[in-house]
């Protein structure tokens, strides 16, 4: 049951669904090609979110896959409707987070807008936005490990 006030989402059954409790972290625009597979889509736009700022229902639904090594982010699908669901980021030392597809919100124009775009050299369309663009693993991987750095130390 959607919490009135917080974003909630889910896969297209709905037998994997959440609600935010807590700020988004920030938005991102990411042109791998693995983000463009899990989301069938030309770019992935996900949020992150810590856990702890999560309601998740129907985790024993969700089936995780790692498409690179070391197994960094863990994509999830939904197991009944094969609908993404959510990725788990496993960095030691540091809070659980989530990144949920902006795809799977109920009112994706309740979130915030995107700050940046990674792995740009990947990109399958141009995209004439003034937001900063990452080209290739280093550059990209440090935005967005900035990004998530710079947002858990101001909460």
């Amino acid at each position: 049951m959607p919490l009135s006030d917080h974003p909630h989402g889910g896969c297209s059954c709905q037998k994997v669904s959440f609600d935010l409790t807590g700020p988004v972290l920030f938005r991102a625009l990411c042109h791998c090609t693995i983000c463009q597979r899990f989301n069938a889509a030309p770019y992935g736009d996900v949020v992150a979110v810590r856990a702890r700022d999560v309601l998740l229902e129907g985790v024993e639904n969700i089936a995780y896959r790692s498409h690179r090594q070391p197994p960094i982010v863990s994509r999830g699908r939904c197991a009944s409707c094969d609908g993404v669901a959510i990725e788990r980021l496993n960095l030691p030392l540091m809070p659980q987070v989530y990144l949920f597809p902006v795809q799977t919100f109920a009112d994706p124009a309740a979130l915030p807008d995107p700050g940046f775009h990674i792995f740009y050299d990947k990109r399958q369309q141009d995209h004439a936005d003034d937001l900063p663009k990452s080209s290739g693993y280093l550059p990209s991987e440090l935005r967005f490990t900035g990004a998530l750095l710079g947002s858990l130390l101001k909460r």
